[in-house]
């Protein structure tokens, strides 16, 4: 008897030991130096683990995540950059990056579609064969443009640091078209257009600032509205600013 007791105690400190270790690991904190610092991980978004996740961050703690099979810009935030611990720490076997700072979430659905006609619904993901990956190139400042082709078209999808760190501004880019794409900018429980082609979305949690002559259009979803610009060339581009 005196040998289980002393057996449950010796159990208990070990865990208690294990549990205060656990509390006390440092965490691996990255963040860009002088560079953008350009970090391939699984994430979590919406609950789901995605798998094909980059993460950029910047000098000027501007930073985003990427989902590389949906050409999703999936989230945007300041500050620091990214906790790397459950990628580095031991076996690291959840390969899970965590974004640090206050997150501004986005959206996981394709950037661009073919749609039937303007009110179609937008598709929630891109089948994983029907999306392939051509990498991507770096500027002089070393910020990416991921380069991939989908829908029939070959497409640039550049996102840069503007003014300092003041906003993000992409750029997408489409070339041998064989048919007119959508390209859904935002989605939000409400979008509201002012003057100078800007758009604020949500309760005013961002705004978009769109490239003179841009037409875009705002529609009523069940779950809120889109905002959504139609590229009708077989090369054709569209550039916004994002600012939160």
């Amino acid at each position: 008897m005196i040998y289980k007791r002393m057996m449950c105690c010796l159990a208990l400190l070990t865990c208690c030991a294990a549990y205060s270790m656990a509390q006390n690991v440092n965490p691996y904190v990255i963040n860009a130096a002088n560079k953008p610092y350009l970090l391939r991980s699984f994430l979590m978004f919406e609950g789901k683990k995605r798998t094909h996740v980059i993460s950029v961050g910047t000098p000027e703690k501007v930073n985003y995540a990427y989902d590389l099979k949906q050409g999703a810009l999936l989230e945007v935030w300041r500050g620091d950059f990214i906790d790397a611990t459950e990628m580095w720490k031991d076996r690291g076997e959840p390969q899970i990056a965590k974004p640090l700072g206050t997150v501004l979430p986005l959206s996981a659905a394709p950037a661009l579609a073919a749609l039937a006609d303007k009110d179609a619904a937008w598709p929630d993901s891109i089948a994983f064969d029907d999306l392939q990956n051509k990498g991507y190139v770096l500027d002089k400042s070393k910020m990416p443009a991921f380069l991939y082709t989908a829908n029939g078209a070959d497409v640039i999808d550049k996102i840069v640091v503007l003014d300092g760190g003041a906003a993000l501004s992409r750029t997408i880019l489409i070339n041998n078209s064989k048919k007119p794409l959508y390209c859904r900018i935002a989605v939000g429980p409400d979008i509201e257009a002012h003057k100078n082609n800007t758009y604020t979305v949500g309760d005013k949690a961002y705004t978009l600032k769109l490239a003179d002559g841009t037409k875009a259009f705002i529609r009523k979803t069940e779950k809120g509205k889109e905002l959504l610009v139609l590229l009708a060339n077989a090369t054709d581009s569209l550039t916004y600013s994002l600012t939160w």
